[in-house]
């Protein structure tokens, strides 16, 4: 008894939403027009667009965070092995352009000696939207590798 009666309350509650569906000219069920893509396509990263002041903000934003988590900016130099604890100096105010939308930001380190390094910052845009840093290059001249401003 108490199942005939589940059955006839869920026809009862079904009708209305199909209804609504109907008067509103929307389908029941929802199909994708999208075709379907190959596997072996490449899709392209997004440009990109955020003013160099932005970028560069972002960067040292990125690096303040590092150092409050750590104590000092972290970075392993892979011709010695080792990694260096750094002390940010400065960060340009210029981006480079790069490969598949990406940017370049350039800032300056030292580390306890007082050895100067410099450090690129390639931004992206994330997966959600927002940006991210994608690969960071150490150096003591490094430039982008795109090359383009």
């Amino acid at each position: 008894m108490k199942t005939v009666a589940l059955a006839i309350l869920a026809a009862c509650l079904a009708c209305p939403a199909a209804a609504a569906f109907e008067e509103e000219g929307l389908p029941e069920t929802l199909v994708s027009t999208d075709t379907a893509r190959n596997g072996d396509e490449e899709e392209e990263q997004p440009l990109v667009q955020e003013s160099d002041e932005d970028l560069a903000a972002f960067v040292t934003d990125y690096i303040r965070k590092d150092v409050q988590l750590k104590g000092a900016f972290l970075i392993e130099d892979k011709a010695t092995g080792k990694v260096l604890r750094l002390e940010l100096l400065s960060v340009d105010r210029k981006a480079a352009g790069g490969d598949n939308g990406s940017r370049a930001v350039k800032a300056g380190f030292k580390d306890a000696a007082g050895k100067k390094y410099s450090a690129l910052f390639w931004v992206q845009l994330g997966p959600w939207g927002g940006m991210d840093i994608h690969k960071i290059e150490l150096g003591t001249g490094a430039k982008p590798a795109g090359g383009k401003k």
